[in-house]
């Protein structure tokens, strides 16, 4: 009598116990799929955005991948290093655009547009070529009178010493102030990005985020974000 009443009571328990068994397995399942998505969604965020560098998209199994390293976009002096690169007249808290349209091709002291320096690794094993850099949509193309020619932002403007008004010149990192002859990067290659603001847009107030994309070829973005009137 006494067996079959603990019979009745094991099968009475046994469902229960399993119910409940199963019920935790799914609750870590649950927690072990949130934790993973947490994971993969941060490790994307971080490689797109905290490190600067962004993979553009391809059509092809190149994958050409640019990466932020530094930029200088202070409304200050020797920006990102370079002797006499300044945007200190006047300092007024703004990177000056269509405030400067008079003689936006000179150097900001004289009433020109002000400068951007932004400093890039090209991370493919392909060489890429640097078509047009985009400031929140705003189109500067590689002017090509700069070509061979050293920087020089200490006096009288001249054919190619710096970029003129709405276009970027290349300074490749270990070559001093000598500009690139060309808009090519080769693989591992660092390049600083010498961008003179065009004169047809509203100046930018400092510490606005200004979304920065790279036509790499074959209209393929890469885009990172800076701040106005930092340094990284």
């Amino acid at each position: 009598m006494k067996q079959n009443n603990l019979k009745s009571s094991i099968r009475k328990f046994t469902p229960q116990k399993r119910r409940a068994v199963a019920e935790v397995i799914s609750s870590l399942l649950l927690v072990a799929i949130t934790v993973v998505g947490a994971v993969i969604l941060t490790t994307f965020l971080d490689e797109s955005f905290v490190s600067g560098g962004l993979a553009a998209s391809s059509s092809d199994s190149t994958i050409k991948t640019v990466k932020l390293i530094a930029f200088d976009t202070r409304d200050g002096s020797d920006l990102l290093g370079f002797d006499d690169l300044d945007n200190t007249t006047p300092t007024d808290l703004i990177l000056c655009r269509d405030s400067c349209v008079a003689d936006p091709d000179k150097l900001p002291n004289n009433g020109g547009t002000e400068f951007l320096v932004i400093q890039i690794e090209n991370r493919s094993v392909n060489p890429i070529f640097l078509h047009n850099v985009y400031l929140d949509n705003v189109n500067h193309i590689w002017d090509d009178k700069t070509a061979g020619v050293t920087l020089d932002g200490s006096g009288v403007p001249g054919p190619g010493k710096y970029p003129d008004d709405g276009t970027f010149s290349i300074l490749p990192v270990n070559a001093g102030t000598i500009q690139s002859q060309d808009n090519q990067l080769k693989s591992g290659q660092q390049v600083n990005l010498l961008i003179k603001l065009d004169s047809s847009h509203p100046d930018i107030p400092l510490s606005k985020t200004i979304r920065a994309q790279l036509n790499i070829g074959d209209n393929q973005l890469s885009e990172f974000l800076i701040e106005s009137g930092g340094a990284q």
